[in-house]
């Protein structure tokens, strides 16, 4: 009965809210005018999302006021929670920005990454695989490439609101699994009911967008709950609301494929194609998986229909697998099956811009380059900062230091990812005929080092300790290894 009352609340809530933004920004005149890479044939209003996401934080608000559960399962774990409104808000106002203003690439990167640090900062990481440099890594890059899954995802009447409301309802049923009345659980079902309530006014043909704001939020939060769920503690009294899991990397696979399939394969099938054409995957088009099921005839309601029973096959499958290792790893295989298929079939449904011609290698090779060049980035600040703490411990870490690497690594990512973002440094050849481009790149890359260690500095207290020492390695070692990556591939040009 309390599941149903916080669900029908952030629908309500949520129903009201984007009813008023949509009259609002009517009024006002905010709406998308009709374009010919977009699919609305009407300018429809915009800013759905901010009332998406105040209905979620006042849903959040009302269930600690009326559930002793939610409230005790959220005060045992402030860290995390804090984190994850912080998170949130920060993506809702960074797509609400990007809304009015058209961030450039770079802008809206340094602005997803420091949403990602800053929920792993404040909750001092994830554990999956239990080496902290390289959960970190995965932490971070999932995050973003969530976020921007579920914004490439909203390119048609109600597709993406249906998608995440799907995957929200397979988490809060996964929690329920192990932990009923937890914090996931909570929180899922309260996302759950604020996105269906927008949904109701979003499906064909749609009365507001979402726009950046809400699918930016969506995305966060959707990311967010799956890496939550891989959090390994034990289920008693003393659970802290979290879900028991001896292996969390299983579960962090499961859950990422079965909650954020439809995302992630729409994601893959618009990278592919456009790379294959030398385009950016960044840049707009009609030649999402959508557009190609339009292509194949399907109205709007019916491709929505679609995507509801794949979203709601991959979730049941994640959550029926959550009853043992076997049965995630068979889950696994499944579902990594059924993803390559689609995306398969996906590509050979031919759609306008499929019709443009190939670009070439070197096209392709330019157009996959910025998402290369920017996971190298981030691996090389996590070897860098991880490398400094083993030379300055004798590659033994003293345990009380030993959760220095999981909260300095985040606030190092945002910092370095940020500087490198706004100078276009993934977006710039790296291969040149002149010197100066390795010694920018070890420029940048010191700037952005000084940057992270001023900050780690600034944010110290007694539970977050760090070394001095291992972080002034850092900035000698992270512009290093970057000017030479940067020769390597200059000296292959």
């Amino acid at each position: 009965m309390l599941a149903l009352i916080l669900w029908l609340g952030a629908f309500g809530l949520s129903w009201i809210l984007v009813r008023v933004t949509r009259n609002v920004a009517r009024t006002r005149g905010w709406v998308a005018p009709v374009r010919g890479d977009r699919w609305h044939a009407h300018a429809t209003p915009l800013f759905g999302g901010v009332g998406i996401a105040v209905a979620f934080l006042v849903a959040i608000a009302m269930a600690r006021g009326i559930s002793d559960e939610f409230r005790e399962a959220t005060s045992a774990n402030p860290a995390l929670a804090i984190a994850l409104i912080v998170g949130a808000i920060g993506a809702a106002f960074t797509g609400l920005c990007d809304d009015i203003f058209h961030f450039r690439p770079g802008a809206k990167l340094a602005a997803q990454c420091g949403c990602a640090c800053a929920f792993l900062w404040i909750c001092g990481g994830v554990e999956i695989t239990g080496s902290a440099p390289f959960d970190s890594v995965i932490a971070l890059l999932w995050l973003v490439s969530v976020m921007n899954a579920v914004n490439m995802l909203d390119n048609m009447d109600g597709t993406a609101a249906a998608a995440v409301s799907v995957g929200f309802v397979g988490i809060a049923g996964m929690s329920w699994f192990f932990a009923p009345g937890s914090f996931v659980f909570g929180v899922a079902l309260v996302a759950a009911g604020a996105t269906v309530g927008f949904l109701t006014q979003n499906l064909p043909r749609a009365r507001i967008f979402m726009g950046d704001a809400g699918s930016l939020f969506l995305g966060f939060l959707l990311a967010a709950l799956v890496l939550i769920c891989a959090r390994p503690v034990a289920i008693d009294e003393n659970t802290n609301g979290l879900l028991e899991s001896s292996q969390g990397w299983l579960v962090t696979i499961v859950a990422a494929t079965g909650f954020v399939f439809v995302p992630l394969a729409d994601m893959t099938v618009v990278s592919i194609a456009r790379i294959r054409r030398g385009q950016s995957p960044m840049v707009g088009g009609r030649d999402h998986t959508t557009h190609r099921l339009s292509q194949m005839g399907f109205s709007g309601g019916a491709i929505v229909l679609i995507i509801v029973a794949t979203a709601t096959v991959s979730a049941g499958i994640a959550v029926a697998a959550a009853t043992g290792v076997v049965a995630m790893t068979l889950a696994i295989v499944v579902l990594c099956a059924c993803f390559a298929v689609i995306v398969g079939g996906m590509l050979r449904v031919c759609v306008r811009m499929d019709d443009a011609a190939v670009g070439g290698t070197s096209r392709q090779l330019a157009a996959f380059a910025p998402f290369a060049k920017g996971v190298i980035d981030v691996i090389t600040i996590a070897v860098a900062v991880n490398v400094g703490y083993l030379i300055r411990w004798d590659f033994t870490i003293p345990p009380e230091l030993t959760n220095s690497v999981a909260w300095s690594l985040p606030v190092a990512m945002a910092c370095c990812v940020s500087v490198n973002a706004f100078a276009g440094t993934y977006w710039k050849p790296w291969s040149g005929n002149r010197w100066r481009d390795v010694g920018e790149g070890f420029l940048k890359a010191l700037l952005g080092a000084v940057i992270a260690v001023i900050l780690i500095a600034a944010l110290w207290s007694p539970e977050r300790l760090f070394s001095r020492v291992a972080l002034g390695l850092f900035v000698v070692i992270y512009p290093v290894l970057t000017a030479a990556i940067r020769m390597f591939f200059w000296r292959k040009a």
